[in-house]
């Protein structure tokens, strides 16, 4: 990929991210100091609520009339709010602070270029991890959810329609979607990037990859120090968490590769500036950002519903705290975010309401423990699982612990962590189900919750680091006062440590922590190219290039056969196809599998003949790619050429297609054409069918 393309993505994907949420800020008058971190937040939340409310009253999911909304809602909003300023000045215009910057007390002259300098070193850091690992970010990954999350990107560019339940029906189309295990879908971050993604010029999985690649160099910094901010105010603190956050494993490389799940991971990013927002907004009373709150709330559990019980615990015993120190006004703190929970209920109930079809199938879900106690405990200690133990970073971890215990206003921060710190162990090392309720919304996945918890423990990395520098800078000073002490001339220096110093050393202990954790930037670069290749062995470079170029020759409207475990779910991303089976997890229908299984058998066998003919079957994808290295092919697809009436029409190095030649079977072509009388095209998009002659989902458990 040439660098104008890279800078073309580059650029959209920052006007995406941040552009509709600093517009909205402004109309609220959040902070421009704030709003780099928590625009992203609002923008969601809006392009949200634009997509489910203007789905009702049939708005076209397109980037003009969205964008056309979006400054009408705000423009609103800034009027209200200077209307309201001007005639109740005395109740909208002179917001309590209670901290005179951002900073508060801890405010020094050169404090927001050392937050410079933590975000640029932080963002270095993670960006060129994740563009070795994705082999320059051309690599596609090989395995799990990637594949859905870029058809349902291309699906909604082409529908321009925001509704969940496509999703369900994208996946089984030839069933009854109320029986299907996928009835609808959380599709904010699909839609969203879906608008931007047709002007971009580049591939679905190259898009993807160059939207993380913002991720990592901007947002995961960013999004660290709102979260630290929480906990202190010490810019030092602040900078060196920022410093520290892409050098994690669990959190956030092996979100990143196993799955990979990339919308869990950018919601997990919002958690940290909601928490802020939340929180300035409550302390400070600033009215106009409870529609801001609200908007934030909105987008994070758009973006992935399971965030909602990862803020909660936080702002839970952050009120806690409150409740001790402020308690001439927690009721009006409580009062304040009771009202912005509300306004998130309305504003956000109909994509709230989609959500809860899938709570049951979500809470079903069950990952086996892969240790024992002790074993997660060690996990835990050593912030490692199925890698490489980080004892650099537990100490940073455990020098901020101590600084924390140090400050009994930060305690409050411990509830969170040890929460989510007993999570992970029950959830690597048992399988008691007794704490199955706390684990459902996160699937009960042990790799989800131990992320959580890394990512609540990079703060307390940033102030290990700030305690440690100032632990040094104290030491420098005491040594300077005793030397100018013993000089007695009059002019002593003082003991107290200087910034300068302390930044001065803080930059010291992550110059020497970063080169000892050389291997652990080396490990995170492998851990995503674990599975993301150019080359793989369930999408090869021949794979990719017919899969990407189908659309020559299968006609719009066709469904083509395939094999989900040899990576043709990728057909309709790359190459706007539909492929038969669209996910590695889709179960097949019965007449599905019937044709996989017995192709060879179209003139022979009447059933397998009307099972084609429903399903529409007129070309045939075939590779020998194995998402699962134990995966057998299906038993119709092993022996495409000695088939007569199967004709070739391209090959690709381990990838072929073909087209069945139906006027060679009994009743030829009329007879396939006739079976169409039961597809109904919805919408005018390809592939999102309605069958008046649904088929169950075959018993099979897993298709791969």
């Amino acid at each position: 990929m040439g660098i104008g393309p890279l800078l073309l993505c580059v650029l959209l994907i920052v006007v995406l991210w941040w552009g509709p949420g600093w517009i909205l800020g402004e109309a609220l008058g959040v902070r421009r100091v704030l709003l780099p971190v928590v625009a992203p937040l609002l923008g969601m939340g809006v392009l949200t609520v634009i997509g489910v409310m203007g789905d009702a009253l049939g708005l076209s999911w397109q980037l003009l009339p969205v964008m056309a909304v979006l400054l009408v809602l705000s423009g609103i909003l800034f009027g209200l709010r200077m209307a309201l300023k001007r005639y109740f000045p005395d109740k909208f215009d002179a917001p309590i602070l209670t901290q005179p910057s951002i900073f508060g007390k801890h405010r020094f002259a050169g404090s927001w270029w050392i937050l410079l300098a933590g975000l640029i070193a932080g963002g270095a850091v993670a960006a060129v991890s994740w563009i070795v690992g994705t082999e320059g970010l051309l690599g596609i990954n090989q395995d799990w959810d990637i594949p859905w999350h870029a058809n349902m990107i291309r699906l909604i560019s082409v529908n321009h329609e925001w509704d969940p339940s496509i999703a369900g029906n994208f996946a089984y189309y030839d069933t009854t979607i109320p029986e299907a295990p996928i009835r609808s879908y959380p599709i904010a971050f699909h839609a969203v990037l879906s608008l931007f993604w047709p002007m971009s010029g580049v591939s679905i999985p190259v898009f993807l990859n160059v939207f993380v690649l913002v991720m990592m160099a901007v947002q995961l910094p960013l999004s660290t120090m709102a979260l630290t901010m929480l906990v202190t105010r010490r810019p030092i603190a602040v900078a060196a968490a920022a410093a520290v956050s892409g050098w994690f494993t669990v959190y956030p490389y092996d979100l990143l590769w196993r799955g990979p799940l990339i919308p869990f991971f950018a919601g997990m990013l919002l958690v940290g500036p909601f928490a802020l927002l939340a929180v300035k907004g409550a302390v400070e009373r600033q009215k106009f950002w409870i529609p801001g709150i609200a908007f934030g709330a909105v987008g994070l559990i758009a973006v992935h519903p399971s965030l909602a019980f990862v803020v909660l615990p936080v702002l839970l015993f952050w009120m806690l705290s409150a409740l001790v120190r402020r308690k001439g006004r927690i009721l009006g703190i409580t009062v304040y975010l009771a009202v912005s929970g509300v306004f998130a209920v309305v504003l956000g109930w109909p994509i709230i309401a989609q959500m809860l079809k899938e709570s049951e199938r979500v809470s079903k879900q069950v990952w086996a423990a892969d240790t024992d106690r002790n074993g997660a405990i060690q996990n835990v200690i050593f912030l490692n699982h199925g890698s490489m133990a980080m004892p650099i970073l537990t100490a940073l971890v455990a020098l901020g612990c101590l600084a924390v215990v140090l400050r009994i206003r930060m305690w409050w921060y411990f509830g969170p962590v040890l929460a989510f710190a007993f999570l992970s162990v029950y959830t690597m090392g048992t399988d008691n189900p007794r704490f199955m309720t706390l684990t459902a919304p996160f699937y009960d996945d042990q790799w989800r919750i131990f992320g959580i918890l890394v990512m609540l423990l990079v703060p307390l990395a940033g102030l290990g680091v700030a305690q440690l520098a100032e632990a040094i800078a104290w030491l420098i000073g005491r040594i300077r006062y005793r030397t100018s002490a013993s000089r007695d001339d009059g002019n002593r220096t003082s003991r107290r440590p200087s910034h300068v110093v302390t930044a001065v050393a803080a930059a010291a202990v992550l110059l020497i922590s970063g080169i000892a954790a050389i291997p652990y930037f080396k490990q995170n670069a492998q851990r995503i190219n674990i599975n993301t290749k150019v080359d793989g062995a369930t999408l090869s470079a021949s794979e990719v290039g017919l899969l990407s170029k189908i659309d020559q020759y299968v006609p719009q409207d066709a469904t083509v056969l395939n094999d989900s475990c040899d990576g043709s779910v990728w057909m309709y991303a790359l190459g706007n196809r539909m492929p038969m089976i669209r996910h590695f997890e889709i179960l097949p229908t019965n007449r599905q599998l019937l044709v996989l299984q017995k192709l060879p058998e179209l003139a022979t066998d009447p059933a397998v003949r009307e099972a084609a003919s429903e399903l529409g079957i007129e070309w045939v994808y075939i590779a020998d790619g194995r998402i699962r290295a134990w995966d057998e092919p299906k038993a119709g697809l092993t022996q495409p050429d000695a088939i007569p009436y199967l004709k070739l029409v391209v090959r690709e190095g381990n990838a072929a297609l073909y087209q069945i030649d139906w006027s060679q079977l009994p009743g030829g072509k009329e007879a396939f054409d006739a079976a169409a009388k039961d597809r109904l095209q919805l919408d005018g998009v390809s592939g999102i069918l309605e069958n008046r002659n649904p088929d169950g989902i075959a018993p099979l458990g897993r298709i791969c």
